[in-house]
This record gives structure tokens, sequence and C-alpha cells, in this order.
């Protein structure tokens, strides 16, 4: 249970900022058990996020006109390979399990970063 405590706690201080503005992400991680669980509790939000994400891509590019079309396409395209290879880095700081639970965090706050930015391209 102190494993799980300072886990948490490490989660808290360098993984989701995302858990304080979401209630639902709060609630996991704070019934969460083992490291597998708060990974669970990342990926269930992370799917939650990448849904409004694809919903804001789509919306942001219908509003694209000539290339900036493409370069949003482009941008967007690069901007997953970053992601990823971001938060395989955040994902392989220590070797040891919490990796596992900061690597999906960096996903997870990414994408809830990118679904804002791709809603602020077209306005409310």
């Amino acid at each position: 249970m102190i494993r799980t405590t300072i886990a948490a706690s490490v989660l808290l201080l360098c993984g989701s900022a995302y858990a304080a503005d979401n209630p639902a992400l709060k609630k996991c991680m704070d019934s969460a058990n083992t490291t597998a669980d708060m990974v669970n509790c990342n990926a269930k939000q992370t799917k939650v996020q990448d849904d409004r994400l694809n919903r804001a891509y789509k919306t942001a590019l219908a509003a694209q006109e000539g290339a900036r079309k493409q370069q949003l396409q482009d941008v967007q395209r690069l901007w997953i390979k970053y992601r990823d290879a971001n938060c395989a880095f955040a994902g392989s700081a220590t070797g040891g399990t919490i990796d596992q639970v900061n690597g999906t965090g960096c996903v997870l706050d990414m994408t809830q970063t990118r679904a804002q930015e791709l809603e602020d391209l077209v306005g409310p």
C-alpha cells in the first residue's frame, strides 16, 4: 500500500497534470492499487481525449482551405510521431514500473493538450 501511495505521489508530481482537472481520472487513480491499475486509468482517459482529438481534428481540417489543409495533415502526422517518441522517452526514465505510469500519463497529457489546440483553431 505504501508503494502505491508513493507511486501515486510521483504521478501527481511528474506525471499527469490532467488528473487535477479530471474528476474521473482522479477517482480512478485514488482507487488504483497497482501500477497496472494506474496505467489503465490513464488509458481510459486517453481514449476519451483521443476521441475528442479526432473530432477536433476533423472539424479543424474541414475549416481549412487549399494548402492549409495539407499543412494541417502534415503537422498532425508529425505531432503523432513526436508525441509517441516523447512519451516513450518519458516512459523509460528510471527503468522502474513507474515509467509505465509516466509514459501513459504523458500520452494522456499531450493528447488532451493537442485536442485543445485543434479546438482553438476553429473557435467555439
